[in-house]
């Protein structure tokens, strides 16, 4: 009793290097909030931000709370646990991004803008009023030639589709980054443009007479990417006026019947990587599955796709994030080579509940899906309802669904 007495008593006199070995050992944010909070010479000594954000497990991002729209879910894989953040500034808006540790957020209004939820800090990027054919008189200065019903489904159609996804070059806080977003065109296309900070508007990629669909986006090695629902990859050239993209591979060699193809761009080992998606359908046509991946790694010699027989001993997590891996080094309770998916597949947008189902990891060793086991959450209903398949999609099982889909996070406080 006196040892553990003169040891409690001395706590607070552990010198910063031992501290510092401490948490250098730990793999989850909230113990490492949790060792800081020990004592205040604790929280003095040890620095806000963890010693390697890289290593932490990205958190998946839930809808607000059922019992209080102000709170947003934050479901910790590290321990299983869901904590609640007082976000109100996440009501009624969508997420359709997340990059080191920041969102990217859109509004009913044309603000769209980048938030921190563990800081609150908060980045306004340039109003979406300022891309081509954006409907900014019909919508936005409510026409007379429109009624309120009209305005109101339309701006929320805009809040939940003119944005496919974002991404930020690098962290926010620093100062000098740039956004890149797959946007939605007058023709149906999905489209590229980008801004960098500071800026007052978004400059589009230049499109050319086919029609184009992107399907994601990354940073590599200081330039953006893209990826088309064909699986070409094309490199974007924005220090040029008109900016351009200058395709660089041609799709990789897909097995036939493979079913619905979406593909995503990841970095590993200064490597480009394509990873392609591949879901089945079932009935009538809204009923959809993941199951298969497929990654091939880029030949910078030739050009060519070369298949990988998996990611080694990482842990991918892709959706609706930037595409994430970390080593399973520190994580001995987690296997290696497995990708980590959520719902990213919209179909109308919030008011057309079929998406915020398919989530799963992925073993790349045998093929194999199992689910993500994730709390249940309830299905936000639609305020606008009157739509073709409402009350047919509301006939399912909810209790697998979770909407808005959820969204990996990193951490940066």
């Amino acid at each position: 009793m006196i040892c553990n007495a003169i040891i409690m008593s001395n706590w607070s006199e552990l010198p910063q290097e031992l501290l510092q070995t401490i948490t250098q050992k730990q793999s989850n944010y909230v113990d490492y909030i949790s060792t800081r909070a020990v004592c205040k010479s604790w929280w003095s000594a040890i620095p806000k931000k963890p010693h390697d954000l890289l290593c932490q497990l990205p958190w998946l991002l839930l809808p607000y709370h059922k019992n209080n729209p102000n709170h947003r879910g934050f479901y910790n894989l590290a321990d299983g646990k869901t904590y609640h953040l007082e976000l109100p500034e996440t009501i009624e808006k969508r997420c359709c991004g997340s990059s080191h540790g920041w969102l990217v957020m859109v509004e009913d209004t044309p603000s769209i803008f980048l938030l921190n939820p563990l800081t609150k800090a908060r980045i306004e990027l340039p109003s979406l009023s300022t891309f081509p054919n954006f409907p900014t008189e019909v919508v936005y200065e409510n026409s007379r030639n429109i009624n309120e019903y009209f305005n109101t489904k339309a701006k929320l159609r805009i809040r939940e589709t003119y944005i496919r996804k974002a991404i930020v070059s690098e962290d926010p806080s620093t100062g000098n980054f740039a956004v890149m977003a797959i946007y939605k065109t007058i023709n149906s296309t999905e489209n590229i443009a980008f801004c960098k900070s500071g800026d007052a508007t978004w400059f589009t990629i230049q499109e050319t007479s086919q029609k184009i669909h992107y399907q994601d986006v990354m940073f590599h090695r200081g330039k953006f990417y893209a990826v088309d629902d064909k699986g070409r990859v094309s490199i974007c050239i924005t220090d040029i006026n008109p900016p351009s993209v200058i395709q660089v591979a041609d799709p990789p060699p897909v097995p036939p019947l493979m079913g619905y193809k979406q593909w995503y761009l990841a970095s590993l080992d200064e490597d480009l990587i394509l990873a392609g998606r591949f879901r089945k359908y079932r009935g009538s046509g809204y009923e959809y599955q993941t199951h298969k991946f497929m990654v091939y790694k880029l030949d910078a010699s030739s050009s060519n796709w070369l298949e990988l027989d998996g990611l080694g001993d990482m842990l991918s997590f892709l959706g609706w994030n930037c595409f994430h891996s970390i080593s399973t080094q520190n994580y001995r309770n987690y296997s290696g080579n497995c990708i980590y998916f959520t719902d990213d597949k919209f179909i109308v947008g919030s008011d057309f509940p079929w998406e915020g189902h398919d989530y799963g990891i992925f073993n790349l060793d045998d093929k194999s899906v199992q689910r993500l086991g994730l709390p249940s959450y309830p299905i936000k209903l639609p305020i606008l309802p009157f739509i073709y398949g409402y009350e047919r999609s509301l006939k399912r099982d909810r209790s697998s669904f979770i909407l808005p889909p959820p969204i990996w996070v990193t951490i940066n406080p």
